[in-house]
């Protein structure tokens, strides 16, 4: 008995397909989801009412400091007294100059009640008798704008006093004891203590926001605020296509005027067409997906990518909905490459028939 060896199983070896030996991916179809975009913001807490607070005269000087810095105070109250004397002077002045007037319209009146009483006798003629009464009018006119400067006078001066126009916190003070007025703002007062903080946003965001939406700021020390759009931005600037929004900061006693805030705002869902972020590639600053045929021929293509949301990224422009892209393997593949569909949309037949292959060994 001759010893027999077998040189082969009897099963005759397939050649390896070029498809086969295509590289494998995931093919995706593009398709339209909804994003929940995030906007990065930043801007200064600022007062919402800036109150600026001016003496009520000038040439006149601080003799007292009544209300300082980080102070509340209430409508009317006296922030500073102001040397009595030369209001007392501008005071008299204004009412000598009503007396004056007083003095010039009762002669004026006298002198028509003269001759109007004489206007029957022919002594004067009636054109010297109008003249006459327009001259008591005249002086009664000037006796009135004399008492309203007196008024006006009284009111501006208020008593000596540079008093708060509306309740607030008291953010600056430049007023100093002897200075000499001239015109300068004294006080500075946050209106009710009322921040808010206005960030730069683009013209396409700003068209997704609403009034009352959320933003979350933070603070310097950590700590988070959530602030509340009140508008949106009234004009976009021509140059850099940006607009305002402003939001309502909270009463928090850490927020301080002038702080330079960082948050975030999630807009509105909106549907936008995507693809997962791996079937994105990006090369010398340009974007492209590798559009897979009904040949699984892998061609790349140029698109204009938007947002991120999670694991997907939107594409702006370039891509057609419902087009098959690969995704997980993008980064390897080149342009004109074949591809073997694995698990994904695209080529379900493909995929069982590696399935298979792998279950049996074969």
């Amino acid at each position: 008995g001759g010893i027999y060896v077998a040189t082969h199983s009897g099963v005759k070896e397939t050649p390896p397909t070029a498809q086969s030996r295509a590289q494998a991916v995931t093919v995706v179809r593009a398709e339209q989801r909804a994003f929940s975009r995030t906007l990065t913001l930043s801007g200064e807490a600022r007062p919402r009412i800036d109150v600026r607070v001016f003496a009520p005269a000038t040439g006149v000087r601080v003799i007292a400091l009544l209300a300082g810095e980080g102070g509340f105070v209430k409508a009317g109250q006296a922030l500073a007294r102001l040397a009595a004397h030369l209001a007392t002077a501008q005071t008299l002045a204004a009412q000598a100059a009503v007396k004056e007037a007083e003095v010039a319209a009762a002669r004026a009146q006298a002198e028509f009640k003269r001759a109007d009483s004489i206007r029957e006798s022919g002594a004067l003629s009636a054109e010297a008798i109008e003249t006459r009464r327009a001259q008591a009018e005249a002086a009664q006119a000037q006796l009135a704008a004399r008492k309203a400067q007196l008024a006006e006078g009284n009111a501006r001066l208020q008593g000596g006093y540079i008093r708060a126009p509306q309740a607030g916190l008291v953010l600056d003070r430049t007023a100093q004891v002897g200075a000499l007025v001239d015109g300068q703002s004294l006080f500075r007062i946050a209106a009710n203590n009322a921040l808010e903080v206005g960030a730069e946003v683009s013209e396409v965001d700003m068209l997704a926001m609403r009034k009352g939406q959320v933003a979350k700021f933070q603070l310097v020390a950590g700590s988070t605020v959530t602030a509340k759009l009140r508008r949106g931005p009234a004009a976009v600037d021509s140059r850099t296509r940006t607009g305002e929004a402003v939001f309502d900061l909270p009463r928090d006693g850490k927020l301080r005027a002038g702080m330079f805030l960082r948050g975030t705002a999630k807009l509105p869902p909106s549907d936008q067409l995507a693809v997962p972020s791996a079937a994105v590639v990006f090369d010398t600053g340009a974007a492209f997906v590798f559009v897979v045929n009904d040949k699984n021929v892998a061609q790349r293509v140029k698109v204009v990518v938007g947002d991120r949301d999670g694991d997907f990224i939107a594409i702006r422009d370039g891509l057609a909905p419902g087009r098959r892209v690969a995704a997980s393997g993008a980064a390897v593949l080149r342009d004109g490459e074949l591809v073997r569909p694995g698990d994904g949309e695209g080529a379900p037949a493909a995929a069982a028939a590696t399935a298979a292959a792998a279950d049996t060994g074969g």
